[in-house]
């Protein structure tokens, strides 16, 4: 072989060893849990000096009038597609998903019955194809724990009407009403991050849910997940600014507005819906964005004054509550903090969450939708350990067997002296230590989701929605009772095959306005007048429903009542129902305020609850609504299950505990005496 011939050979050799080791890297890299997202893993916030990208991916300038895109911005460094499936964006989850997952199962059943008259095992089917659509189901569909609905409320038809994606007991799904995804987003808009179906819609998945018919996405823009809603440094975000542009419909110009980068101009909300884009003057009359040019620095860049840990700010705004009392809404002055608050802690330090924003919310017996161990991270957890999880995962690392100790963040152990172990078999934490203090009957509750608290207004604490707490009832997660926030759905109905579905709100605003003939208010203008004007006013509503709406037999839900047109005119009827779920009491659980132990529901002994007054069992809560009739109280007890009787006879063994704790020591005082007594003559005569 000639040398020149070696030389190439060597040089063939040597570029295929070099390729080779190029093609390995990234697979090595990959198997390793890399990412094409860059990381800085250190504590101190990266400095965010950054480009602005509209939605079209063009770079914005301090002369540009389009509104900067959080998608086309920070997801340039950012992993959004993992992000988005985050619990806080997937409130409006995708009904086009979960409508396939509905049709799935269908599927799955044909399966099952196909298998069975074919002589196969019907449960080892369903049990393949259950294990099948567990691994294609996605997580942000993951429907966790029940939590607050979304209350779609309109002072002017008497409406409080909870709603809610998610698959949750006496909450009424939007799409299945007739309520659109651009209508939740309106809405509700102000109060959430973006995401879901306000930042994913497509015209072919719009045309599918609404029969084709126009929709106002294409004008308003979408509403992305915006980044800085959490992750803005306190005082630098303007959420007030938000709601205001929300509410002019101007979804896309959302977060350019709330950083205050320049001045919206425009409102979509005065444009048709199905207007053309294309043309010209419509092209003038939408919103327009004036950049203040003092953001720019000299390279083009815009500073973000972020933190990676949202501030206790960010999470107010959404997870605020306030009681009312007969005097009002009471003031913050009476209240002390949450006493995690008060010793320093911030949400975040409990409510975690991964790259993946799948937060952490830190109830009994959670499972986490991306599998991560959060036992420790629940009131019990945290106080008191969690050594089983640790023998789950091994406990072969000392860093995990630390992480599943009693104490995280330095909370105290809790003795929980001469309390039975029953009490923790039957009570959640929160039972004793959380919300606000127990008294003869529940109390009024505004919270920011239904009430929207942080903007600033006139607020009595009689609007509506009409929300109660605490509600002591078991927990539909674990069976444990727990104080619950609580409300009575009120709306306009339909009754078919003896089962009642609510109306769209909106259309039966329209085809009620006339009947009604309400201004403002219709609890001041209609219920306050009495009965009399109540039944006749709402009488002539679902008449013009009937006639309007084509509908058979409409109705009128209130304080856990169906009211229909009665046989004369001008009166009403109550109904039963067939799906009694749809009227009743809807529920959530409720984790805060949490009280210090000396606030704690027996703090001050066994008789504070084990007494025939006791407020666990003995408190009540009744029906509230727009309707004006008063409903009879139900007691804790007996949303619990309890028998009165029974209960009464228990707590007799607690009336005379302490007298029996007193003759059972003087017993022994007496037979120690007599022990002695009986002593002494034989100890006598031994000395003698």
């Amino acid at each position: 072989m000639s040398r020149s011939r070696r030389e190439k050979m060597g040089w063939t050799l040597g570029s295929l060893l070099l390729g080779w080791m190029f093609a390995w890297s990234p697979l090595s890299a990959s198997a390793a849990g890399s990412t094409k997202y860059a990381r800085s893993d250190s504590d101190k916030p990266f400095l965010h000096h950054i480009d602005l990208y509209d939605r079209n991916n063009r770079k914005i300038t301090a002369d540009s009038t389009e509104p900067y895109s959080v998608e086309k911005t920070c997801g340039r460094c950012h992993d959004l597609e993992t992000i988005a499936h985050g619990w806080h964006f997937n409130a409006f989850a995708s009904e086009l998903e979960r409508q396939r997952l509905k049709a799935e199962a269908g599927n799955e059943a044909e399966s099952s019955e196909v298998a069975k008259q074919s002589g196969e095992n019907p449960d080892s089917a369903k049990e393949s194809i259950a294990s099948d659509h567990a691994v294609e189901h996605d997580a942000s569909l993951y429907d966790g724990r029940p939590g607050e609905p979304w209350i779609w409320t309109d002072a002017r038809t008497g409406t409080q009407l909870p709603l809610s994606y998610r698959d949750w007991k006496g909450r009424f799904n939007p799409s299945e009403i007739g309520i659109s995804t651009h209508e939740m987003t309106q809405q509700f808009g102000a109060r959430i991050p973006g995401g879901g179906v306000a930042a994913d819609w497509d015209a072919k998945a719009e045309s599918e849910l609404q029969d084709s018919e126009p929709t106002r996405w294409p004008i308003t823009g979408t509403l992305e997940i915006d980044c800085m809603a959490c992750h803005a440094k306190s005082g630098v975000y303007d959420f007030e600014r938000r709601r205001e542009i929300i509410e002019d419909q101007n979804f896309a110009w959302a977060p350019t507005a709330a950083l205050r980068l320049g001045e919206v101009s425009g409102s979509v909300a005065r444009l048709k819906t199905g207007t053309d884009l294309s043309d010209e003057k419509v092209q003038a009359r939408l919103p327009k964005v004036e950049y203040d040019s003092r953001r720019f620095s000299l390279d083009g860049t815009v500073f973000f004054d972020l933190v990676r840990k949202p501030e206790n700010g960010a999470c107010y705004q959404c997870h605020s509550q306030r009681t009312v009392s007969d005097s009002g809404i009471d003031e913050r002055w009476n209240h002390d903090q949450d006493v995690h608050l008060r010793a320093g802690m911030a949400c975040v330090d409990c409510h975690r969450n991964g790259i993946d924003h799948q937060t952490v919310r830190g109830f009994e017996g959670e499972q986490h939708p991306a599998g991560a161990a959060v036992a420790t991270l629940s009131c019990r957890g945290c106080h008191m350990g969690n050594a089983n999880e640790a023998d789950d995962h091994g406990g072969s690392l000392s860093l995990t067997e630390i992480a599943f100790r009693a104490g995280r963040l330095g909370s105290p152990y809790p003795n929980h002296e001469g309390l039975p172990p029953v009490h923790f078999e039957k009570l959640s934490c929160t039972a004793c230590h959380s919300g606000p203090i127990p008294g003869d009957q529940a109390v009024g509750l505004m919270t920011s989701l239904s009430h929207g608290l942080g903007e600033k207004g006139h607020r009595t604490g009689a609007e509506l929605p009409s929300i109660q707490g605490p509600v002591f009832a078991k927990a539909e997660s674990n069976g444990l009772v727990t104080p619950h926030r609580a409300m009575w759905p009120a709306y306009w109905g339909k009754v078919v095959d003896g089962r009642v579905s609510p109306l769209p709100p909106e259309e039966v605003y329209a085809k009620t306005r006339r009947a009604l003939r309400v201004r403002k208010d219709f609890i001041e203008e209609v219920s306050a007048e009495g009965k009399e004007t109540f039944d006749e006013k709402v009488s002539a509503a679902l008449e013009a429903i009937e006639k309007t709406m084509e509908v058979e037999q409409a109705v009128y839900v209130s304080t856990g009542v169906v009211f229909a047109r009665g046989e004369q005119d001008g009166t009403l009827q109550e109904v039963t129902v067939a799906n009694p779920e749809a009227v009743e009491m809807v529920r959530w659980p409720m984790a805060h305020n949490v009280r210090p132990a000396g606030w704690a529901l027996g703090a001050t002994g066994c008789l504070e609850c084990h007494s025939d007054d006791g407020l666990v069992f003995t408190s009540t809560v009744a029906a509230k609504g727009p309707a004006p009739i008063e409903v009879e109280p139900v007691s804790m007890a007996a949303i619990q299950g309890l028998d009165e009787a029974t209960r009464l006879e228990w707590n007799q063994l607690f009336g005379g505990r302490k007298m029996f704790k007193v003759l059972t020591a003087t017993s022994l005082i007496v037979l120690l005496l007599a022990l002695v007594g009986s002593c002494l003559p034989s100890m006598k005569s031994r000395m003698d």
